[in-house]
């Protein structure tokens, strides 16, 4: 498997993880499809249960916190942290119009389940908004 499966295994690191999805997420510039479908599989059972299905993880794409994600022009993760079975990443995004947006991105291994020992992702923020 290479760290671009759009399927989590217990092979692809935090690195792996957060490449995966921004590259789906790239793909996406007529509208969620292939990188929120990525994102869902590599979101942690918790993340899940915050926001909802597949489709409400599209909706919230598609508000303007989330949508500079979207079709992305550029994207690079700036610093990567990571401490046993977490991590913390900031990701910088150039929208598809140019906008300059960074995210902090946790993720986490998961523990049990039939996606135990695989890393996922557990948060994602975008910097300078209040939540």
């Amino acid at each position: 498997m290479t760290p671009t499966d759009p399927v989590p295994t217990t092979d692809i690191d935090p690195d792996g993880v957060l490449r995966s999805v921004l590259d789906g997420l790239r793909r996406d510039a007529s509208g969620p499809a292939e990188g929120v479908r990525r994102l869902y599989a590599f979101a942690s059972d918790r993340m899940r249960a915050a926001l909802g299905d597949e489709e409400a993880f599209a909706r919230a794409f598609r508000t303007t916190l989330y949508a500079p994600l979207l079709g992305h022009a550029e994207a690079r993760v700036e610093a990567l942290e990571r401490r046993g079975d977490a991590a913390r990443a900031t990701v910088w995004v150039r929208s598809a119009d140019g906008a300059s947006v960074r995210f902090t991105v946790a993720l986490a291994r998961a523990r049990h389940g039939d996606r135990q020992g695989c890393w996922l992702l557990s948060g994602l923020a975008r910097e300078g908004v209040d939540l």
